[in-house]
Protein backbone atom coordinates (compact mmCIF):
# COMPACT_ATOMS: atom_id res chain seq x y z
CA UNK A 1 0.00 0.00 0.00
CA UNK A 2 2.77 2.42 0.98
CA UNK A 3 4.76 1.53 -2.17
CA UNK A 4 1.71 2.10 -4.41
CA UNK A 5 1.15 5.51 -2.86
CA UNK A 6 4.75 6.51 -3.58
CA UNK A 7 4.45 5.35 -7.20
CA UNK A 8 1.21 7.34 -7.61
CA UNK A 9 2.81 10.50 -6.16
CA UNK A 10 5.83 10.04 -8.44
CA UNK A 11 3.58 9.72 -11.50
CA UNK A 12 1.69 12.88 -10.53
CA UNK A 13 4.93 14.81 -10.13
CA UNK A 14 6.26 13.62 -13.50
CA UNK A 15 2.97 14.53 -15.19
CA UNK A 16 2.98 18.00 -13.60
CA UNK A 17 6.57 18.69 -14.63
CA UNK A 18 6.11 17.44 -18.19
CA UNK A 19 3.16 19.77 -18.92
CA UNK A 20 4.45 23.29 -18.12
CA UNK A 21 2.01 26.16 -17.78
CA UNK A 22 2.25 29.17 -20.08
CA UNK A 23 4.68 31.45 -18.25
CA UNK A 24 3.80 35.07 -17.65
CA UNK A 25 5.67 37.78 -19.58
CA UNK A 26 6.59 41.08 -17.91
CA UNK A 27 6.87 44.41 -19.74
CA UNK A 28 10.47 45.70 -19.83
CA UNK A 29 10.07 49.46 -19.37
CA UNK A 30 13.70 50.23 -20.30
CA UNK A 31 13.13 48.73 -23.76
CA UNK A 32 9.59 49.99 -24.35
CA UNK A 33 8.05 53.23 -25.53
CA UNK A 34 4.62 54.70 -26.09
CA UNK A 35 4.45 57.90 -28.13
CA UNK A 36 1.81 60.25 -29.47
CA UNK A 37 1.70 63.18 -31.85
CA UNK A 38 -0.04 66.49 -31.29
CA UNK A 39 -0.81 68.96 -34.05
CA UNK A 40 -1.16 72.67 -33.34
CA UNK A 41 -1.92 75.59 -35.67
CA UNK A 42 -3.15 72.97 -38.18
CA UNK A 43 0.37 72.29 -39.52
CA UNK A 44 2.84 71.93 -36.63
CA UNK A 45 3.21 68.30 -35.48
CA UNK A 46 5.22 67.37 -32.36
CA UNK A 47 6.27 64.02 -30.90
CA UNK A 48 5.65 63.21 -27.23
CA UNK A 49 6.14 60.12 -25.08
CA UNK A 50 5.73 58.57 -21.64
CA UNK A 51 8.69 57.47 -19.52
CA UNK A 52 6.92 54.89 -17.37
CA UNK A 53 5.07 51.86 -18.69
CA UNK A 54 4.20 48.68 -16.81
CA UNK A 55 2.34 45.51 -17.68
CA UNK A 56 2.36 41.84 -18.46
CA UNK A 57 0.96 39.04 -20.56
CA UNK A 58 -0.44 36.55 -18.07
CA UNK A 59 -0.84 32.78 -18.19
CA UNK A 60 -4.15 33.15 -20.05
CA UNK A 61 -2.46 35.34 -22.72
CA UNK A 62 -4.29 38.42 -21.41
CA UNK A 63 -2.32 41.61 -22.17
CA UNK A 64 -2.32 44.41 -19.59
CA UNK A 65 -0.39 47.63 -20.16
CA UNK A 66 -0.47 50.62 -17.83
CA UNK A 67 0.84 54.10 -18.69
CA UNK A 68 1.87 56.47 -15.90
CA UNK A 69 0.32 59.73 -17.13
CA UNK A 70 2.50 61.83 -14.83
CA UNK A 71 5.54 60.59 -16.79
CA UNK A 72 4.53 62.48 -19.95
CA UNK A 73 7.44 64.06 -21.81
CA UNK A 74 6.72 66.75 -24.40
CA UNK A 75 10.24 68.28 -24.18
CA UNK A 76 8.75 71.44 -22.64
CA UNK A 77 8.45 71.34 -18.82
CA UNK A 78 5.58 73.83 -18.50
CA UNK A 79 3.60 71.97 -21.18
CA UNK A 80 4.15 68.68 -19.33
CA UNK A 81 2.72 70.23 -16.17
CA UNK A 82 -0.26 71.74 -18.02
CA UNK A 83 -1.04 68.44 -19.74
CA UNK A 84 -0.94 66.57 -16.42
CA UNK A 85 -3.16 69.17 -14.74
CA UNK A 86 -5.68 70.11 -17.42
CA UNK A 87 -5.82 67.27 -19.97
CA UNK A 88 -4.93 64.09 -18.08
CA UNK A 89 -6.00 65.35 -14.62
CA UNK A 90 -3.38 62.90 -13.40
CA UNK A 91 -4.04 63.49 -9.70
CA UNK A 92 -7.45 61.88 -10.27
CA UNK A 93 -6.67 59.62 -13.22
CA UNK A 94 -3.08 58.50 -12.64
CA UNK A 95 -2.87 55.89 -15.41
CA UNK A 96 -4.22 54.98 -18.83
CA UNK A 97 -4.65 51.25 -19.37
CA UNK A 98 -4.85 48.91 -22.34
CA UNK A 99 -6.17 45.35 -22.15
CA UNK A 100 -6.51 42.69 -24.83
CA UNK A 101 -6.41 38.93 -25.27
CA UNK A 102 -3.87 37.14 -27.45
CA UNK A 103 -4.12 33.67 -28.91
CA UNK A 104 -2.35 31.36 -26.42
CA UNK A 105 -1.04 29.25 -29.29
CA UNK A 106 0.87 32.24 -30.71
CA UNK A 107 3.13 32.57 -27.67
CA UNK A 108 3.79 28.84 -27.61
CA UNK A 109 4.41 28.25 -31.32
CA UNK A 110 6.20 31.42 -32.47
CA UNK A 111 9.80 30.49 -33.30
CA UNK A 112 12.82 32.60 -32.34
CA UNK A 113 13.35 35.21 -35.07
CA UNK A 114 9.83 34.70 -36.42
CA UNK A 115 7.30 37.52 -36.62
CA UNK A 116 3.53 37.58 -36.95
CA UNK A 117 1.30 40.45 -38.09
CA UNK A 118 -2.14 40.65 -36.52
CA UNK A 119 -4.99 42.91 -35.49
CA UNK A 120 -5.64 42.98 -31.75
CA UNK A 121 -9.05 43.90 -30.38
CA UNK A 122 -8.76 45.52 -26.98
CA UNK A 123 -9.95 48.30 -24.72
CA UNK A 124 -8.39 51.61 -23.69
CA UNK A 125 -9.31 52.90 -20.24
CA UNK A 126 -8.38 56.60 -20.01
CA UNK A 127 -9.69 59.56 -18.04
CA UNK A 128 -12.55 57.53 -16.59
CA UNK A 129 -13.81 56.34 -19.98
CA UNK A 130 -13.36 53.02 -21.76
CA UNK A 131 -13.35 52.60 -25.53
CA UNK A 132 -12.83 49.57 -27.78
CA UNK A 133 -9.88 49.74 -30.19
CA UNK A 134 -8.40 47.57 -32.92
CA UNK A 135 -4.62 47.86 -33.19
CA UNK A 136 -2.49 46.44 -36.00
CA UNK A 137 0.74 45.05 -34.55
CA UNK A 138 3.68 42.85 -35.40
CA UNK A 139 4.88 40.38 -32.75
CA UNK A 140 8.52 39.25 -32.95
CA UNK A 141 10.06 36.52 -30.80
CA UNK A 142 13.57 37.88 -30.14
CA UNK A 143 14.69 34.97 -27.94
CA UNK A 144 13.23 32.17 -25.85
CA UNK A 145 12.50 34.71 -23.11
CA UNK A 146 11.86 37.95 -25.01
CA UNK A 147 9.15 39.17 -27.39
CA UNK A 148 8.69 42.53 -29.07
CA UNK A 149 5.31 44.01 -30.00
CA UNK A 150 5.24 47.03 -32.36
CA UNK A 151 2.36 48.94 -33.85
CA UNK A 152 2.37 48.63 -37.64
CA UNK A 153 0.53 51.93 -37.93
CA UNK A 154 -0.72 54.38 -35.29
CA UNK A 155 -4.14 54.06 -33.72
CA UNK A 156 -6.16 57.14 -32.82
CA UNK A 157 -7.40 58.58 -29.54
CA UNK A 158 -10.43 60.84 -29.97
CA UNK A 159 -10.47 63.59 -27.34
CA UNK A 160 -14.25 63.77 -27.18
CA UNK A 161 -14.56 60.01 -26.56
CA UNK A 162 -12.48 60.36 -23.39
CA UNK A 163 -13.78 63.68 -22.09
CA UNK A 164 -10.58 65.69 -22.53
CA UNK A 165 -11.74 68.34 -25.01
CA UNK A 166 -12.08 70.96 -22.24
CA UNK A 167 -8.52 70.24 -21.13
CA UNK A 168 -7.17 70.64 -24.66
CA UNK A 169 -9.10 73.90 -25.00
CA UNK A 170 -7.47 75.10 -21.77
CA UNK A 171 -4.03 74.32 -23.22
CA UNK A 172 -4.96 76.21 -26.36
CA UNK A 173 -6.02 79.23 -24.30
CA UNK A 174 -2.89 79.23 -22.10
CA UNK A 175 -0.56 78.93 -25.10
CA UNK A 176 -2.56 81.44 -27.19
CA UNK A 177 -2.94 78.90 -30.00
CA UNK A 178 -5.62 79.07 -32.70
CA UNK A 179 -5.99 75.28 -32.70
CA UNK A 180 -4.87 71.95 -31.24
CA UNK A 181 -6.19 68.82 -32.95
CA UNK A 182 -8.65 66.67 -30.99
CA UNK A 183 -7.52 63.46 -32.72
CA UNK A 184 -4.19 62.08 -31.53
CA UNK A 185 -2.20 59.30 -33.28
CA UNK A 186 -0.61 56.85 -30.82
CA UNK A 187 2.05 54.20 -31.43
CA UNK A 188 4.12 51.90 -29.26
CA UNK A 189 7.02 49.48 -29.18
CA UNK A 190 6.95 47.23 -26.11
CA UNK A 191 9.25 44.41 -25.05
CA UNK A 192 8.13 41.57 -22.76
CA UNK A 193 10.49 39.19 -20.96
CA UNK A 194 10.10 36.16 -18.73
Amino acid sequence: MHKKALILISLLLVTTVSVPALAAWKLDNSNSQLSFISVKKATIAENHSFAKLAGNINEQAQVNISVDLASVNTNIAIRDERMKKFVFESETYSTANFTAALDKALLKTLEIGEDKKMSISGAVDFHGQQQAVIIDVIVVKLSANKILVNTIKPFFIQADAFGVVAGINKLKELASLPSIDYVVPVSFSVTFTR
